[in-house]
């Protein structure tokens, strides 16, 4: 089996609005910081994620991030190393601001 994964590299401040992905994706931070913000069941949740940080965010999470100051970069792995399809959901169907981060 093939698989992949992506090295993102954000820099200072860089938002990814509210999306979610097809397919499971498990974040590791390489360098810098980035807020992670989500909804799932139990409601909204933040996390400040600095290097070394591992995160797992199960199918189809609504989710999105801002790069700390200095930027951040982070590999992204896909279940099964596969492309997962991303939807961003439109401004009016976005559950909450994006939170300012630093």
């Amino acid at each position: 089996m093939q698989g992949s994964i992506e090295l993102q590299n954000d820099g200072p401040g860089k938002v990814h609005s509210w999306h979610f992905h097809s397919l499971k994706e498990e974040l590791f931070v390489v360098s810098g910081k980035v807020l992670l913000f989500w909804i799932d069941g139990e409601g909204y949740h933040q996390r400040a994620c600095r290097s070394g940080t591992h995160i797992a965010l199960p199918a189809e999470t609504v989710h999105g991030s801002v790069a700390g100051a200095d930027g951040a970069v982070y590999i992204i792995s896909p279940e099964g190393g596969r492309t997962a399809v991303t939807t961003f959901l439109d401004s009016s169907d976005h559950p909450r601001p994006v939170p300012e981060f630093e």
